[in-house]
């Protein structure tokens, strides 16, 4: 392999490349030390960081500290608003400041950042005469990621006519990707559409809900299942055949009908294909 030319030389080490392992080294220490200073005011302004007197800087570096966070933050009002209406702006940003600190990002994705954030709600000893607000912002975190998920051409109407009787009872269904299920004992359907002007079809004001939040095309669905619907759409995501999900839920409940259930699986495009268990 024949040498670099003199000039090649000097611009690989120009960008960097020629910096020896021990200077990378300490410059990536140098690196953590800025980012974690930035999610941590206890941590001291980092070398490098100075005023024009050549000492270090506490206020050029609460300017880095305080985009990074004002940053953050709004990502987080625009992933969570339902919360942030209910708690308010001050409140959530100080609330969300919190959650910052402890779970900072550990990705570039902002519309992706937040996956703790029910989990931190509801162990935060503030609210907890608030616990509603837990499964608000866990439904809010289910909606982004059906909304984020990925496509799928749902199960066509006919699907099911093409398949024989008696063989109906083996059949698997596979769900699109953008779905998820969501339970609680609060009325979700109410507190989300009084905060994001979204109807959930097919539910009561009531709580014990069970939501099913897909997305078959390009809009994100809402849908209010019965208890034993949701039961039913758990076993059927699960894998279990048809007959199988029949069996367990009809044993549970016993006003449970198969075909109306079905029917509002169906009719929700929660299913990609179907199948006959060999």
């Amino acid at each position: 392999m024949s040498q670099a030319p003199d000039n090649t030389k000097e611009k690989i080490a120009l960008k960097g490349f020629g910096v020896p392992l021990q200077d990378l080294q300490t410059n990536m220490q140098g690196f953590d030390m800025f980012s974690d200073g930035l999610m941590n005011p206890a941590v001291p302004v980092p070398d490098g960081v100075v005023g024009r007197d050549g000492n270090p800087s506490e206020k050029r570096y609460g300017v880095y500290r305080n985009n990074v966070m004002a940053s953050l933050i709004d990502a987080m009002a625009a992933n969570f608003p339902a919360v942030h209406e209910l708690v308010g702006r001050d409140y959530f940003r100080a609330l969300a400041a919190e959650f910052i600190r402890k779970s900072p990002p550990e990705q570039p994705v902002l519309s992706e950042f937040g996956g703790k954030f029910s989990e931190f709600i509801g162990a935060f000893p503030p609210l907890a005469d608030y616990p509603y607000l837990k499964d608000v912002a866990e439904m809010e975190w289910a909606w982004l990621r059906v909304y984020h998920g990925a496509d799928a051409t749902p199960l066509a109407p006919d699907a099911l006519t093409k398949i024989d009787p008696a063989k109906l009872g083996d059949a698997v269904f596979t769900p699109i990707p953008a779905h998820k299920l969501i339970y609680s004992r609060f009325p979700l359907s109410e507190i989300w559409k009084q905060n994001r002007s979204e109807n959930v079809e097919g539910v009561t004001p009531e709580a014990d809900q069970a939501i099913l939040i897909c997305r078959p095309d390009m809009d994100v669905t809402l849908t209010g299942l019965a208890q034993d619907v949701a039961a039913f759409a758990d076993l059927l995501f699960f894998g279990k055949t048809l007959g199988e999900a029949a069996d367990v839920v009809s044993s549970s409940f016993k006003l449970f009908d198969l075909s109306q259930a079905l029917g509002c699986l169906l009719s929700a495009r929660v299913f990609a294909s179907v199948h006959i268990k060999a």
